[in-house]
């Protein structure tokens, strides 16, 4: 039975660096992995290469056991880390337009706007908002059309605890109704009432992956994820020299 997105071998080179190196990863429809690792370790290549915005040096990804295709990444939802809007445009234009862009339909804008508590800057322009507004302006445009797969990339960056746990409601209403979740983050403590799910990426290379059950296991029943994390690097750095 095919996996809903099977990563196999996925090798991404920039020149002689090995950005990605015999990737390995397969999510089933309905999981939320957290995507983790330091800065440097191809978590956005990975997503890179998944949302076909960077090309792969070899391997393959497939999507309910195809390759992937434009029709199917238009069911996707996509915030990156570093959110890229018309600055002079209002946030309503914005969304307007990055959504109808998508081709999804426009008449959600004000729902979702209102649901990531953007509603009262919808007249506002871009360049005045904040880091954490502008990933909930990224957000309010990826929820759009009720994405079945949601990739996330540093979503919980300049988010106060009362927007943390906006966001984090949010997240939790998506995958209730069936969406799967990728999310990246330096954030461990905001992404481990989510996950359902962990890969660890150092140097490009997969050190870990399984549910947090299975690592808690094996590398510390009880821990949090940040705890089990960091002895998974450790352990890494003693055996191959690598450095998190």
């Amino acid at each position: 039975m095919n996996s809903y997105l099977e990563i196999s071998r996925l090798t991404k080179l920039y020149g002689t660096t090995r950005a990605l190196e015999d990737v390995n990863l397969r999510v089933e429809r309905g999981n939320v992995l957290a995507l983790l690792g330091p800065n440097g370790a191809g978590k956005s290549t990975l997503f890179g290469c998944l949302l076909g915005l960077t090309r792969r040096t070899s391997g393959n990804i497939l999507f309910q056991g195809q390759p992937f295709t434009d029709a199917a990444r238009a069911r996707f939802g996509y915030v990156a880390e570093r959110v890229s809007l018309y600055p002079q445009r209002t946030v309503a234009e914005n969304a307007t337009f990055f959504v109808r862009l998508k081709g999804q339909p426009v008449a959600e804008v004000e729902q979702q706007l209102e649901r990531v508590g953007l509603q009262h800057a919808r007249n506002r322009q871009v360049r005045q908002l904040s880091k954490g507004m502008l990933q909930r302006l990224g957000l309010a445009i990826a929820l759009c059309g009720r994405p079945e797969l949601l990739v996330l990339d540093e979503p919980f960056n300049g988010l106060d605890p009362a927007l943390l746990d906006t966001l984090q409601s949010i997240l939790c209403e998506e995958n209730e109704r069936g969406a799967t979740l990728l999310i990246s983050t330096h954030t461990m403590s905001a992404v481990e009432p989510l996950a359902t799910h962990v890969a660890i990426l150092l140097q490009g290379r997969l050190a870990a992956s399984g549910t947090i059950q299975e690592l808690r296991a094996k590398h510390g029943e009880g821990d949090s994820l940040e705890a089990i994390y960091h002895r998974i690097a450790r352990q890494q750095h003693e055996t191959e020299g690598v450095f998190a």
